[in-house]
């Protein structure tokens, strides 16, 4: 199994600490959450994609951005037809998330 080395939001700094509260922002804006409260390091977890680019913040806010546009900007689907559409490609690409 491979290892992919990532940064939590709670352990993040600098240029990483400002995309994940962008990415809070990003949320926000959009009516959703983000993450657990950066004060206290979340228990042990599975890692989400966004952690997935950690090494690299701004891909990791670009990437966040733009799914948040597609899941939730303006669109003739409401959000709960594009979560569905998510949850049964995943399931049909054998993708945990």
């Amino acid at each position: 199994m491979p290892w992919i080395k990532v940064i939590q939001e709670h352990e993040s700094e600098g240029e990483l600490k400002e995309a994940y509260d962008k990415m809070r922002e990003v949320n926000l804006s959009h009516g959703e959450t983000f993450g657990s409260s950066a004060s206290a390091p979340p228990g042990p977890h599975p890692v989400t994609p966004p952690e997935l680019s950690s090494l690299n913040p701004l891909s990791m806010l670009y990437g966040r951005q733009f799914m948040m546009h597609i899941m939730r900007g303006p669109s003739r689907l409401t959000p709960a037809q594009r979560e569905m559409i998510a949850t049964v490609t995943s399931l049909a690409a054998r993708c945990r998330f």
